[in-house]
């Protein structure tokens, strides 16, 4: 993964600013199953594993730019 996290949890301020979306685009994406959920570690306190959000772009890597040998002839 090229992208460099000092912490094995984000916060939503993180998760924000790493995608360039507004809270409510990350909870929309969360109630259509588009993101991974976050952990409630509290009860003001959410994080996202940086494993989950890793996963989650891979993913889309692979459903946006398929490899050749993925594409049907």
């Amino acid at each position: 993964m090229m992208i460099q996290f000092d912490s094995p949890y984000q916060t939503r301020q993180q998760v924000e600013q790493l995608f360039k979306v507004s809270p409510a685009t990350i909870y929309r994406w969360i109630k259509e199953g588009k993101f991974p959920a976050p952990i409630h570690l509290g009860a003001n306190m959410v994080r996202w594993k940086v494993s989950d959000i890793e996963a989650w772009i891979l993913e889309r890597e692979k459903t946006q730019f398929p490899k050749q040998e993925d594409i049907a002839p």
